[in-house]
């Protein structure tokens, strides 16, 4: 592999070598990851890509000595600072300390009851020597502040619970680093940011390996963002290492645009007409115990339509999708439904696809078991019946049928994103809510979800509404955007007009990242 220069120093031993391994199921069959070889100098950030499901994430746990339940090493070494990360002995001394890893679903690996400065604090203390409480608090605020959250006694006491998946996805990072790491594996990295946010994770990285004596492994499905951070990338297709290539040099840092941008969207299917509201929000106010997350949000989602909601990591967007399906309570307004069939109706007609599909799925339940619940249950399926839809639903995600069998934990993030969705399609909703469903995802297959959505939106009537950080996703499909920030509506409309004609200054710096990195994208390309 040969990187282009970037100006870092880099050391001529590598601080994690990967020599010829192959991983596969306990049971047999086909390797996930073979015959891979790779070396991350340090001062040096090396960057895989490939498509949900081509190994990346298997190559990433590798570095930690850990492979996914049903996996075993079938051949080849890993050596992480000259030890070997598979022995306990060698991982009890390099976890946190040598290597640190951040996943692809940072919420699940918070602990729901404790605070996030605390649990940043204890990091601090296992991972760094540091004892004296002054020392802690000042070392925890240092680290939000260098992740770009506040450091304030406020956000120190929330739960995890009352962060948004972007800001969740920071404090995350912020354990990664509370031990001074010398490697930092981040796997989809910027999975859960906004445009602006995974910019600015340009400038953190930059900043953490700014000594020449770090070196990073980053995972994403996003090569235009790769493309601007690593020195080197490399491409996984089916496990197997397909090629390597320098990438272009970074962007400069888009300018806040003077005009409106220029970019057009896509095709869109017919609306449905009439005046039917599947969706009403008025005057909406919603918190997070003491701390207010949204205020006086209005909108109207008409029936079979796609509507979606943009705005900034901490915008409040998570918050509001979990309103419009009824799983959080409002401290004031209404949410009123198409059908108001009372509390057990509303289950089934609207239903949220959640951001964290770790967290949505049982860990101990196989795919089968958890798509013939709703099943059977609302479809009122015999099992033989359901069985064969179960089958069904995961084709129509794109999923082989010997998925069925297995657990979470088994699945790749996108794999798991797209179990979500099918288990939802189960319970024939008449609403789907789908909160950040494509951030995991490659472009690919994100499309093909986004296309699947909207076969069902026009064969179906099904009403969608797409909570998203990705403006450029709802250019392609939307019919109308609502742009949120800091909790308040501050620009709503056809998507047509203010994707192309944006009038509130969030909505331009959104879209002028995004232009920003549709260039670098097909920059790549050529």
């Amino acid at each position: 592999m040969t990187g282009r220069p970037t100006g870092r120093p880099t050391g001529t031993d590598p601080l994690a070598e990967i020599s010829g391994l192959s991983l596969g199921p306990v049971s047999g069959g086909p390797p996930v990851l073979h015959d891979a070889d790779l070396a991350v100098p340090r001062g040096r950030v090396l960057g895989v890509v490939g498509r949900s499901g081509s190994g990346k994430s298997s190559l990433a746990y590798s570095l930690l000595g850990h492979v996914r339940p049903g996996l075993e090493v079938r051949a080849g070494t890993v050596r992480v600072a000259g030890l070997d990360p598979f022995d306990r002995e060698h991982a009890r001394r390099l976890r946190g300390r040598v290597v640190s890893y951040l996943g692809q679903d940072p919420a699940s690996s918070l602990n729901p009851a404790l605070r996030i400065g605390t649990q940043i604090a204890e990091a601090v203390r296992l991972r760094s020597g540091a004892t004296r409480a002054h020392e802690v608090r000042a070392r925890v605020e240092e680290l939000l502040l260098s992740v770009r959250l506040p450091a304030d006694r406020e956000f120190r006491r929330r739960l995890p619970r009352q962060v948004s998946g972007g800001q969740a996805q920071r404090v995350g990072l912020a354990l990664a680093l509370a031990g001074a790491p010398g490697l930092l594996v981040l796997d989809e990295p910027t999975s859960g940011l906004d445009t602006v946010l995974a910019d600015g994770m340009r400038g953190l990285l930059a900043e953490v390996l700014s000594d020449g004596d770090r070196a990073a492994l980053l995972v994403s499905h996003d090569p235009s963002w790769i493309a601007s951070v690593a020195d080197e990338v490399i491409r996984l297709d089916a496990g197997r290492i397909t090629g390597a290539a320098a990438p272009k040099a970074p962007r400069p840092a888009p300018a806040s645009p003077a005009g409106a941008p220029t970019a057009v969207p896509g095709p869109r299917s017919a609306r449905r007409t009439g005046t039917d509201q599947a969706l009403s929000v008025r005057d909406l106010d919603a918190a997070h115990g003491r701390t207010p997350v949204l205020h006086g949000v209005c909108l109207t989602v008409p029936a079979g339509s796609w509507t979606a909601v943009v705005g900034p990591s901490g915008s409040g967007k998570t918050t509001l999708a979990r309103c419009l399906a009824g799983l959080h309570r409002p401290a004031r307004g209404s949410v009123e439904w198409e059908e108001d069939t009372g509390e057990r109706g509303r289950g089934a007609a609207v239903q949220l696809v959640a951001q964290d599909a770790r967290g949505a799925l049982n860990p101990r339940e196989s795919v089968e078991a958890a798509l013939m619940r709703p099943l059977r249950g609302v479809g009122g399926l015999p099992r033989d019946a359901a069985a064969r839809e179960a089958l069904r639903l995961l084709a129509l995600v794109g999923l082989e049928a010997d998925v069925s069998a297995r657990r979470p934990g088994e699945l790749s993030g996108g794999q798991r994103q797209r179990v979500a969705l099918a288990r939802t399609l189960a319970a024939q909703p008449r609403v789907l809510v789908c909160d950040e469903i494509t951030s995991a995802l490659d472009a690919e297959t994100a499309s093909g979800v986004l296309d699947l959505l909207d076969s069902l939106r026009r064969t179906l009537g099904t009403t969608v509404v797409t909570v998203t950080h990705d403006v450029t996703s709802a250019a392609r499909r939307a019919e109308r955007v609502v742009v949120l920030d800091a909790g308040r509506v501050v620009e709503a409309g056809p998507a047509d007009r203010v994707l192309t004609a944006p009038a509130h200054p969030v909505t331009r710096r959104l879209l002028a990242h995004a232009d920003g990195a549709a260039l670098v994208a097909s920059e790549h390309r050529r």
